[in-house]
């Protein structure tokens, strides 16, 4: 499995991340291509090779017809949805727009729809953010790792106002990253932009994993006189782990005294608000009353969202929180035609490239069951039996 590791220890903004990427690899004109299907103008790319400290690295510099783009984050989907980009390019960088936008709303302490871009607006966002997908797309690249960043102190000055660094969006943006203030550094290192990419890309490495190094890249920032050289490190490797781990939060409470008619709508609540799993669990509490736990998995980005929602459903006071790692095999879902003349979709799990699990989706079956009023056991393991002579 291909994978990369940013090593941020001068920061990172998205002009860095893409002079990085095209160090590794990726084509110019193939950015350039995909930057048109946004349709916003004539907007061409040029690498040039620059030197910050003793480093060489590759420095993008973009040329456009129009500098200002957009003033609110609905512009920016808009214009992403409405692209010819592949719908995975398409997926990713709203995702990236929404971090941007929730984090300005946060710290202006307004709705969304009513968020001002300013500075983030111009071409250049738009350009790194889908640029940069594109990019990791290119490459093949299927899980992001980062280290830990190195912000700068000091103040910057913008439209005539000073603001402290880090900037408060880029704070917003690091909640719960493990961060590095340098007293040594007073320019603004991590850029809103990089904050948010990195932060929808990629999660922090907690432990060391045996990597085969394939390529590095190396690509600058604009600031070129500092303490370290303005330069971000991307390792493109390939994992030789067979499986693939990631980082959830688990949220437990135990309730003793509410109806049990509200665990349905809970669950659902849970589910809709992003729960990874949700069960409850038989125990006695204080006073020989009988109870149930309740455990969520939830990724930390909706984590705010399933406190609300167990706040809000549940007579519960208080919520335990605690980080754990998942070890997961590779899964993906096929669509298969079944010997009843229907699809159905198909998941597959596989270790080191070789399947081990092969199971037909529930829903499916059961839609058959019912059309052709057969017993749902029978039309599972016809259908799985078909699907492991396909698949398996």
């Amino acid at each position: 499995m291909k994978i990369a590791y940013f090593d941020c220890f001068s920061g990172i903004s998205g002009d860095m991340i893409l002079g990085a990427l095209v160090d590794s690899g990726v084509p110019l004109s193939l950015l350039e291509n995909e930057l048109k299907k946004l349709k916003i103008g004539r907007i061409s790319l040029k690498a040039k090779k620059v030197r910050r400290g003793h480093l060489a690295a590759t420095k993008i510099e973009i040329d456009a017809c129009r500098k200002q783009v957009f003033s609110c984050p609905q512009q920016f989907l808009d214009k992403i949805e409405q692209s010819t980009l592949s719908e995975n390019v398409k997926t990713v960088s709203k995702k990236v727009v929404l971090c941007l936008a929730k984090a300005e709303a946060k710290i202006h302490k307004q709705p969304l729809h009513a968020v001002h871009f300013h500075q983030l607006g111009e071409l250049d966002t738009i350009v790194d953010i889908v640029a940069g997908v594109a990019a990791v797309q290119f490459l093949g690249i299927k899980e992001i790792y980062s280290s830990r960043l190195t912000l700068g102190t000091g103040m910057v000055n913008f439209k005539g106002e000073s603001f402290p660094l880090p900037a408060p969006a880029v704070l917003e943006l690091l909640k719960r990253r493990t961060v590095f203030i340098n007293p040594e550094i007073k320019h603004e290192v991590v850029t809103p932009t990089g904050a948010a990419l990195l932060c929808t890309l990629s999660r922090e490495i907690t432990e060391p994993r045996p990597w085969s190094v394939i390529k590095i890249g190396y690509g600058a920032g604009t600031y070129e006189a500092g303490v370290l050289p303005n330069v971000l490190r991307i390792v493109i490797a390939e994992a030789e782990t067979v499986c693939a781990d990631d980082t959830v939060v688990v949220a437990e409470t135990n309730i003793d005294d509410m109806n049990a008619l509200h665990y349905e709508m809970l669950f659902e609540r849970l589910f809709a608000a992003g729960a990874l799993d949700v069960y409850t669990v038989a125990i006695m509490m204080k006073k020989m009353r009988p109870a149930a736990m309740v455990h969520v998995q939830v990724r930390e980005d909706d984590l705010e969202k399933i406190t609300a929602v167990l706040f809000e459903e549940t007579t519960t006071l208080g919520i335990r929180l605690q980080r754990i790692t998942r070890r997961k095999l590779e899964r993906k879902v096929l669509n298969m035609k079944s010997d009843y003349g229907i699809i159905v979709r198909v998941k597959i799990a596989s270790m080191g490239g070789k399947v081990v699990t092969v199971a037909p989706e529930y829903e499916d079956c059961k839609k058959i069951a019912r059309q052709k009023n057969l017993p749902f056991k029978t039309v599972y393991d016809l259908v799985k039996a078909q699907a492991i002579r396909k698949f398996g």
